[in-house]
């Protein structure tokens, strides 16, 4: 395990000289900056921790030396974003239905107060379906229901279809109705373990995010006592009304809760820089990746409580800082390049949601985007992955920068299935037409190892089992990209197609 100084970055004071033709990016570039920000000392890089400030301050340094001006709140490197985590503590419930006590066992409901104490009494029940509302294709499931006050009942797994909202906003739309509490039911196809794992572990959220005063999850078996209980039948209600015509129905039921949750208050920062352009196109080129992993994962205690993070993403950020700096040392662009080393992304990214929201430069005004992710896994030489096609322009001039450096294109498209697990996602969602390019998203085997063996453990370490060699040919490919995509000349930016 490498326990690299935190000093270990002081002697990068000024910034590099200017190269005409700088070294391409070695695997021993990227280890540097690896095993310093998965060193002991940075402690998982948490947000709010000692491990952030570390790491903050560590690539403040590194942008400094190579060249970069900040770019971040009044004149400084960070944009701070401040957020909420919730952890369920202790609930006290009454069910009555049709006038008579329905019993639900603690192991069968889990519940989080949007503050540190909060209860309804009495509360009207509703079952809403999956509580969704998409006007464009004619679904409000809330139509006609006053939801004001109750406690609305939808279910947690939505149906497999593309654009078809998660749960976290169906219960803001919930939230947003007038509900006071929202509890989902957990089907039976779904392994109640896992998800009552991950409601206890805690869910941080900007605070400003519409949440009822009571959220919660619910096993199916409890929740058909309560229907039935209350003169109704579970299947009637998930079959009778099926598809657009599903309108939400009030059951003969009240509960009463009371709920004590664990808040925190988390202030967090991303991390930005620029590199000016030699013209003022008012364009920019985004290059991200976020720094942020999972702090101190195991219980006190047990020998290793540190996730480290080499590979997720330790990785991504010394690819980010070492493109940085060869794109500095030579001749620069018409546009300007931003770099931003997001917060939060492991907590649902916050971090790019936040800059997404909050840009330094309008979002139209960003011709792409490239976030780098868990690149440290595959050897030279694989085929390179585009996840995020779907803006012609852009596709065709990846594809032939990937031809011009030598290397292959992945002929399929498995990486998709990993488009909404990165940053990027939030980007695009917000119409910046954001990509990853590179090898570890080409061969899912590899992928899948990792993902199933170091990932989000401790022993996802600076150590020998790193694999660099492609790590510095995808960062190299970027560096060559990132040149084509900040010139007007070679890219103009498009909008993507109405999907």
């Amino acid at each position: 395990m490498f326990r690299t100084p935190i000093l270990a970055f002081a002697f990068l004071s000024a910034p590099l000289a200017a190269q005409q033709a700088p070294a391409p990016i070695a695997p021993a570039d990227l280890l540097r900056h690896i095993a310093v920000l998965a060193g002991d000392d940075f402690e998982g890089r948490a947000p709010g921790t000692a491990g952030e400030r570390r790491t903050t301050d560590y690539i403040v340094a590194q942008f400094r030396a190579r060249g970069l001006e900040p770019a971040g709140d009044s004149g400084g490197w960070l944009q701070t974003l401040r957020l909420v985590e919730r952890k369920p503590d202790r609930a006290t419930t009454r069910w009555t239905a049709a006038g008579r006590a329905v019993e639900i066992a603690p192991d069968e409901l889990i519940l989080t107060g949007r503050e540190a104490r909060a209860s309804v009494d009495a509360a009207p029940v509703v079952f809403a379906g999956h509580g969704a509302r998409l006007p464009d294709r004619g679904i409000d499931q809330l139509a006609g229901a006053d939801v004001r006050g109750k406690l609305v009942l939808i279910l947690l797994q939505g149906p497999e279809i593309e654009g078809f909202p998660s749960a976290g906003e169906r219960i803001q739309a919930v939230a947003e109705a007038g509900a006071a509490a929202v509890i989902a039911i957990v089907g039976d196809d779904v392994d109640w373990a896992t998800v009552a794992a991950g409601i206890r572990a805690g869910m941080t959220q900007d605070p400003a995010t519409p949440m009822p005063a009571l959220h919660g999850i619910m096993s199916m078996a409890a929740a058909q006592r309560l229907v039935t209980a209350a003169g109704g039948d579970m299947a009637r209600l998930l079959n009778d009304q099926p598809g657009s015509s599903f309108r939400a129905v009030a059951l003969n039921a009240r509960a009463s809760l009371e709920v004590t949750t664990l808040v925190r208050r988390i202030e967090t920062s991303n991390v930005i820089g620029r590199l000016r352009g030699n013209r003022a196109t008012g364009e920019s080129l985004l290059l991200l990746a976020h720094w942020d992993h999972l702090g101190l994962c195991r219980p006190e205690g047990e020998d290793d409580r540190i996730c480290n993070g080499a590979v997720d993403n330790a990785s991504g950020v010394a690819s980010l800082i070492e493109v940085a700096g060869r794109l500095s040392a030579q001749p620069r662009p018409p546009r300007d390049i931003l770099f931003l080393a997001t917060a939060a992304e492991e907590l649902g990214l916050l971090g790019a949601s936040y800059f997404a929201e909050n840009p330094i430069v309008p979002l139209a005004s960003i011709v792409a985007a490239i976030n780098m992710d868990t690149v440290a896994i595959h050897p030279a030489g694989e085929p390179v992955a585009l996840m995020g096609r779907g803006t012609p322009a852009l596709d065709r001039l990846v594809d032939s920068t990937i031809v011009d450096m030598g290397r292959r294109i992945d002929p399929d498209d498995e990486a998709a299935a990993f488009i909404e697990r990165q940053d990027g996602w939030a980007l695009a969602q917000r119409g910046v037409p954001a990509i990853m390019v590179g090898g570890s998203f080409s061969n899912v085997a590899l992928l899948n190892a990792f993902l199933g063996g170091r990932y989000h453990g401790p022993d996802d370490e600076a150590d020998g089992q790193l694999v660099l060699d492609g790590a510095a040919e995808d960062a190299n490919l970027i560096v060559a990209l990132a040149g084509r995509l900040a010139d007007p000349a070679t890219y103009q930016r498009q909008q993507r197609p109405a999907s």
